[in-house]
């Protein structure tokens, strides 16, 4: 039995300008079992989906996509970015499997380093 605490959940995206980052946009996710009569489900991966195209749509200037692994390991959402022509990065646990076809093998890539300036001035 799933348990459900009485906090709101909410899916959200942030931006970030001058290494300063700052909420864009927010959907509360409800639930199956806490809709009201004539909600309609919408899972945590359709809500994401839905600020990407809000996002778009009010013409934000989308650089990069950064997601966690619930995100990075829906085959739904990245469609949804390769759709949108969205450069993206995302998380995906250790122990997360794919199928492969015939002939096709997994390949592992030197890990890149690279620098970041944060909003504190430390990189």
């Amino acid at each position: 039995m799933e348990k459900f605490d009485n906090g709101i959940v909410s899916v959200n995206a942030y931006g970030m300008y001058h290494n300063i980052t700052f909420p864009l946009m927010l959907k509360v996710f409800q639930p199956e079992g806490r809709l009201k009569e004539g909600d309609k489900y919408k899972t945590k991966i359709e809500l994401t989906s839905e600020i990407i195209t809000d996002l778009i749509e009010e013409n934000f200037n989308i650089e990069l996509i950064l997601a966690d692994s619930l995100d990075g390991e829906s085959s739904q959402f990245l469609r949804k970015l390769d759709e949108s022509n969205l450069a993206y990065v995302v998380a995906i646990r250790s122990n997360n499997g794919v199928w492969l076809s015939l002939g096709q093998s997994v390949r592992e890539k030197k890990w890149c380093k690279f620098e970041i300036t944060f909003s504190n001035q430390k990189s």
